[in-house]
């Protein structure tokens, strides 16, 4: 019914166009002549796995280039969000949560996966902490919106972010060095140097730093400063073609970040239960926990790749190993008050995959062309969580309340099986360790057949095999200067038995494309994703249980066109998708453990978007939107959360809630003037990116509230020397946002987004 809702629909929008890319810094642009002088350059992406025009793809993307992100102070994924509409980057202790379209996951322990797809050169980063490191020397970004379960099969139910960088050339040096400075004493520096070492090789080195001091403020005393955001990184690659059909690249690229923004840093309402003794802080960028409070992140990665051509067809295999750590200092009850420390140190993540895809040539039937390949991954993913309870001052600061509350809470934690029945008067150690290993096979095929000079289908799939084992989960406890079985060391207070599990399935893919003209194309997709299930391996008083796989499913119709010679791009697409056993976590010591991901029954979202690239008459006056509506609820839900008004965990009726990080509309507008001054270049440009706010939980009763963020961006080069001086300012008006926000135990707890800030720098290009 949905689907004949959507074909309706579209038909009433004959002019309406999805699939915009900044098209005034384009990819890669190709060497089609133009038909005129004010014609939007054509975008060439890889985002597929093979070269295709961005408007020839019957699929909703959004691509930008490294230096579209530079000029708008775009650092990482996180920033990604205020230039890409349906996309929501929010942060939980360093664990980046993602959502396409509304459809993610917002759980952060480090064995479970994340339902968007993150790829760096092709190597797809497990670990979630490290999906929103810094871009560092970019060629493209492209985000594909809806599911992705053919090509980008492992935990793309949501979509997937491709991140492309610079290669070296062959045929000459390239370098390029810029610095920084801004705001909250900001210094940024990128370095990259390439170049051919004889006739077929070439070598490139590229380097990172960024250093400024956190925007958090802490209010007990502001002398005291958290933890400066630092990113350093180093990149080596390589690059070989010993003959005309072999290319070898190497690379290795090693990365650190640490900042005292992203842990939840603030208790903005107290739980009931707690309001007497927790002093709570609504004010933004404001924070009363300690200032040891920070995240912290290390990841490295190797990768070997083979481009083999022949007249038959094409290979490309790609060997990679990656390693990351990542560690978090945070206070649970996010108050000065010290009641209960939670780490996660560290979070390890150790991975061998192979991807190999082979796609077709010049060869054959010119009405047919197709990739297939193989994808296999081992990966290990662990997480150690101490956790710290001074029982006695717990106990103190909540004389009056029901003792049974406050032993509840202790013996939550696993307690009761040491044989302590009451509230401790000393501090309690725990240390919760969990692991799960990850055995993953794929095999994929997609065909393209043209029917006719302007019909085309494509149809294909993914069958995926997975096997999950979790070989430990243990809990160990002491109580510091209190023998515990007549020791004072650490004691196993659970050890839980190995389990194991596999999930098989197929993930089918098709679509019709029909060219209404050499500049329009309408076309119809069906394409399904497939994440497998997981353990909660971080428990405490319960065996770990088993999480279901997330399956997703979606229609698509749209429309992409070129009108006015060339020079209005305008694209536009509705879908609708259905996700079964979403993947939702719930905060709460007394869950089992203190995260617990529990399976989300099954959701809907419909939407819409509209996106349009306009080269105006003026000389170099171009006005870009983007906007994205969607519809989200829960169609059979019953989740688990807090009673805002008692503070007590229940199991509520969620069906039919607004599903969470579903904003009605998001939408960005960009105006950028470029004009030429001798011989100078010069580009201003202004840009807004609202959102109506949306949910962060399936009760609907922690909002995000609607925002607009205004960012600015100025750039001068001198075609002489390759100087270029440009400038950039985001959230000017300084609007309140938030990585994450959430009810848990001691209330609701909040981190903020990034405040107002600025930059100028200089950058130098050989």
């Amino acid at each position: 019914m949905k689907n004949n809702y959507i074909i309706t629909l579209l038909s009433t929008l004959p002019f309406v166009l999805g699939g915009m890319a900044y098209a005034q810094d384009d990819i890669t642009p190709t060497t089609k002549t133009k038909r005129s002088s004010n014609q939007l350059e054509e975008v060439v992406v890889t985002a597929r796995k093979k070269t295709e025009n961005l408007q020839d793809i019957s699929a909703s993307l959004t691509a930008h280039t490294g230096a579209a992100l530079d000029a708008m102070g775009v650092a990482d994924i996180k920033d990604l969000m205020n230039v890409t509409p349906a996309l929501t980057v929010t942060e939980m202790a360093a664990y980046s949560l993602i959502f396409i379209r509304g459809v993610g996951s917002d759980s952060f322990q480090g064995p479970i996966d994340s339902s968007v797809a993150t790829y760096l050169d092709g190597l797809y980063i497990t670990l979630t902490s490290n999906q929103a490191q810094s871009l560092g020397n970019v060629q493209s970004v492209t985000v594909l919106k809806g599911p992705q379960g053919t090509l980008y099969g492992r935990n793309a139910v949501g979509g997937a972010i491709v991140v492309e960088t610079k290669k070296p050339s062959f045929e000459e040096v390239q370098a390029n060095i810029t610095v920084e400075g801004g705001n909250y004493n900001l210094l940024k520096g990128k370095v990259h140097l390439s170049g051919p070492v004889g006739d077929n090789f070439a070598l490139g080195i590229s380097g990172l730093y960024t250093n400024r001091e956190t925007y958090m403020i802490y209010t007990p005393d502001p002398s005291q400063k958290h933890l400066d955001y630092d990113d350093r990184g180093v990149k080596f690659e390589a690059r070989l073609a010993p003959t005309d059909w072999l290319e070898v690249n190497a690379s290795h690229y090693k990365i650190r970040h640490s900042s005292g923004d992203s842990a939840p840093l603030t208790n903005d309402t107290p739980s009931p239960l707690f309001a007497s003794v927790i002093t709570g802080n609504p004010d933004p960028w404001e924070t009363g926990v300690g200032t040891e409070v920070f995240t912290e992140m290390e990841s490295q990665a190797s990768k070997l790749e083979f481009d083999i051509t022949n007249q038959y067809f094409n290979t490309k295999a790609i060997f990679g190993h990656s390693e990351a750590t990542s560690g978090v200092y945070w206070d649970y009850d996010m108050a000065y008050e010290k009641l209960l420390i939670i780490e996660a140190i560290p979070n390890t993540s150790d991975t061998d995959s192979i991807d190999i895809s082979f796609t077709s040539s010049d060869w054959g039937p010119s009405w047919l062309s197709w990739i297939a390949g193989i994808y296999i991954e081992d990966t290990y993913k662990d997480q150690t969580t101490p956790i710290y309870v001074d029982a006695l001052t717990l106990g103190q600061q909540l004389i009056g309340l029901d003792p049974n509350l406050l032993n509840g809470l202790v013996e939550s934690l696993g307690l009761g099986a040491l044989g302590l029945t009451g509230l401790p008067e000393n501090p309690v150690h725990l240390l919760l360790y969990g692991g799960v290993d990850t055995d993953a096979k794929a095999a994929f095929a997609e065909f393209d057949i043209d029917i006719t000079d302007y019909l085309s289908i494509k149809f294909g799939g993914r069958y995926s095999d997975e096997t999950r084992v979790i070989p430990i989960s243990t809990v160990d406890a002491r109580i510091q200067n209190l023998p515990i079985l007549g020791t004072t060391d650490w004691v196993r207070a659970f050890d839980y038995e190995e389990d194991s599990a596999t999930w098989t399935d197929f993930t089918p893919s098709f679509g019709i494309d029909f060219d209404l003209s050499d500049d329009a194309m309408v076309y119809y997709s069906y394409t399904t994703a497939f994440k497998s299930g997981n353990f909660n391996g971080l428990n405490i008083n319960a065996p770990p249980s088993r999480i279901e796989p997330e399956e997703a499913e979606s229609h698509e119709v749209g429309i992409k066109s070129d009108w006015l010679d060339g020079s209005l791009r305008l694209n536009a697409a509705l879908f609708s998708t259905t996700v079964e056993n979403g993947h939702a976590q719930i905060l709460s010591l007394t869950s089992g453990g203190v995260t617990r991901l529990e399976n989300a029954a099954e959701y809907t979202i419909d939407g819409a978007e509209l996106e349009m690239t306009y080269n105006t008459p003026i000389d170099g006056l171009v006005v870009t939107f983007s906007g994205t509506w969607l519809d989200g609820s829960y169609d059979d839900y019953e989740c688990t959360n807090f009673d805002p008004d008692t503070g007590l965990e229940a199991t509520y009726d969620c069906s039919g809630n607004t599903t969470i990080r579903t904003a009605d509309f998001s939408g960005v507008v960009d105006v950028s003037y470029r004009f030429d001054i001798g011989r100078l270049e010069n580009e201003l440009g202004l840009g807004a990116y609202h959102n109506s706010g949306f949910w962060f939980d399936p009760t609907n009763n922690v909002p995000e509230e609607a925002y607009t963020k205004i960012n600015a961006r100025f750039s001068v080069r001198d075609t002489k020397t390759n100087m270029k001086l440009y400038g950039w300012g985001s959230n000017l008006t300084n609007e309140v946002s938030h990585m994450q926000r959430f009810r848990q135990d001691f209330g609701v707890g909040e981190s903020y987004a990034r405040p107002r800030m600025w930059g100028v720098g200089l950058e130098w290009e050989y």
